[in-house]
């Protein structure tokens, strides 16, 4: 058996749990976690210092670790966000992984680093307190400021630049200043691990990112920084954050069986790879090539030469929320779409190559599309698939399911493994019942209709929880029965019970299981 070191980016499942269920679809192959109580809660740090100690203690009988910087320094996402920890106290931190490394040299650390966003509304949940007020200026002050020196600005934008910078006060502007400083001290200290062969691969996913603003200088600081060392091969910087777990578990996965995955990848649209989707900084096209790189595989532009196909349902001009598929379609987006046509390949994919096919629904960003998913329903796609996802943004959803692929790829889809295929297919019908089913549909309507109704906070729960988990239910339950028969694959298909991280609506977790 061999066994593999994870230390996720914070307790949510898609970082806790998603690695450890993709390692569940695996023969020969342990993930190890730290318990789930040392993880932390929100705003709260994980202990770190239980953490390192485990990670000594554990280490010595590990090949491969994949590790996160943020969570080992900070205690998780959002402590690179509102943390106070100095420079120095950082270095000392940083330390650690040379003498983790140089006490058990055959460990092969998988490092990750974000590069901390910078988020473009007014809102504190995840962000410093001060955010609430000065949220959006600050990110709005930083985009200008960055945009003024390569690009230029306006003569309006030079007043709005002028403007904010009176508005938001000198001392909240420092501590914003100081702390994205100290961030990159750690990014830049982590391509200096990997000079010095402590990590061997470093992956810097930018987390809601934008051309402009301090999440693209970070990014310029970093790779800059990677060409000067000659590290350009193993450091990897994407648009992601949430599927970073998984995507380096894939790539793991595919080293230790000495295994490159070949993706063919097909899009709904011929204008769908060239579309910038939100929160992201780039064209879709290429964020997949790096997911894809990432996990350890490479692209081929023909089926024929490919292990596995990657089906991508984009959107023809612009990406919108999914909240807002009902009132807010773009005509000419979808005019630019065939997504008939990418159903009817996939059939003819499985029937002609009997490979593995994954759907990464991007069209919309934070849930699937309701009509894609429909017409799914009405081809029987979902029983042929490996794969499915259509959560939070483009490289979250492209990041997991390429991790599922790959996986699905080796195994040419579980054919000789029935209990890892039952453990696959149960993966499939969760992100059916949480991109489709809850987040395109029942969190919207609790969110506009019973939240309000019943006094709920969304972000908050709190007493109100076990009444939310009862209302997801219901609904979920008689979705589950309306669009899917209540059966995948040929098999029952049950929602055990829903969660929600952080005591939040938006952070919902489903547990479900197939019975024969």
């Amino acid at each position: 058996m061999r066994k593999v070191l994870y230390v996720p980016l914070d307790d949510r499942d898609c970082n806790y749990q998603f690695p450890w269920l993709l390692s569940q679809m695996t023969e020969g192959l342990e993930l190890l976690r730290q318990p789930y109580e040392w993880m932390g809660f929100l705003k709260k740090p994980a202990d770190r210092e239980k953490i390192w100690e485990w990670l000594f203690e554990q280490a010595g009988e590990c090949d491969y670790a994949i590790l996160s910087v943020d969570t080992l320094v900070y205690g998780n996402i959002i402590g690179s966000r509102i943390h106070t920890y100095s420079m120095e106290e950082c270095r000392e931190t940083m330390d650690r992984f040379r003498q983790l490394k140089k006490q058990n040299p055959q460990l092969h650390i998988h490092a990750f680093n974000l590069a901390a966003r910078v988020a473009a509304y007014n809102d504190n949940h995840e962000d410093p307190e001060y955010w609430q007020e000065y949220g959006y200026d600050i990110w709005r002050y930083t985009w200008l400021w960055d945009k003024k020196k390569p690009a230029g600005i306006s003569e309006k934008e030079a007043e709005a630049l002028e403007s904010l910078q009176k508005k938001i006060p000198k001392e909240i502007m420092q501590d914003f200043l100081e702390r994205r400083k100290t961030d990159r001290f750690v990014n830049l200290t982590s391509v200096e691990l990997v000079r010095e062969n402590v990590f061997d691969i470093l992956t810097v996913p930018k987390d809601d990112t934008a051309e402009f603003g301090y999440a693209a200088l970070d990014q310029m600081a970093i790779m800059q920084k990677a060409e000067e060392e000659q590290l350009m091969n193993r450091v990897y910087c994407y648009p992601g954050a949430d599927e970073v777990g998984s995507v380096i578990f894939a790539r793991v996965f595919c080293r230790i069986k000495q295994y490159q995955p070949v993706f063919y990848v097909r899009y709904s649209s011929l204008t769908g790879s060239s579309v910038i989707p939100l929160y992201e900084d780039r064209p879709l096209g290429e964020s997949i090539k790096w997911q894809i790189l990432s996990a350890g595989g490479i692209c081929s532009e023909t089926p024929a030469d490919a292990d596995c196909m990657l089906a991508v349902n984009a959107p023809g001009t612009c990406q919108i929320e999914s909240a807002n598929q009902k009132s807010g379609r773009i005509f000419a987006s979808d005019n630019a779409t065939n997504p008939e046509e990418l159903l009817r390949y996939i059939r003819y994919y499985k029937e002609y190559y009997g490979k593995p096919v994954g759907i990464s629904d991007v069209t919309m960003a934070n849930g699937c599309d309701n009509a894609f998913m429909n017409r799914a329903m009405q081809h029987h796609t979902f029983d042929r698939i490996a794969a499915l996802g259509g959560w939070n943004t483009a490289e979250n959803t492209n990041g997991v399911v390429i991790a599922v692929l790959a996986i699905a790829a080796f195994y040419q889809e579980w054919t000789d493994f029935p209990e890892l295929k039952k453990k696959a297919d149960t993966f499939l019908l969760r992100a059916l019942t949480a991109d489709w089913l809850c987040q395109a549909n029942v969190l919207r309507q609790f969110l506009d209709e019973y939240a309000p109704a019943h006094q709920i906070e969304p972000y908050f729960l709190r007493e109100k929880e076990e009444e939310s988990r009862k209302y997801f239910l219901r609904c979920l339950r008689s979705l589950l029965q309306e669009k899917l028969g209540g059966r995948l694959k040929g098999q029952k298909a049950i929602l055990e019970n829903i969660r929600f991280n952080w005591n939040g609506a938006f952070y919902y977790a489903v547990d479900v299981s197939l019975k024969e």
